[in-house]
């Protein structure tokens, strides 16, 4: 058996634009679930408080990335 050696660490997440950031996180206990920004979605045409109501959600917060419009998803295939 080799041994493996992990020499770098990348992440992007709620409120934590790098590893840095989620340690601080973590530890601080911040919570990074907030709003949906205006520019994703209008919320107001989604949004019903009845979870059984089909076709709309029942939250107006979740966990959300900055600058999502710089995501390559051709990289990921």
């Amino acid at each position: 058996m080799q041994s493996i050696a992990i020499v770098g660490m990348s992440c992007r997440l709620p409120g934590a634009p790098n590893p840095k950031a989620l340690w601080e996180l973590v530890c601080n206990g911040n919570d990074a679930i907030g709003p949906v920004p205006p520019t994703r979605w209008n919320v107001e045409e989604y949004f019903d408080k009845d979870p059984k109501r089909i076709g709309k959600m029942y939250t107006i917060r979740g966990g959300f990335l900055d600058q999502i419009d710089g995501f390559d998803a051709n990289c990921f295939g």
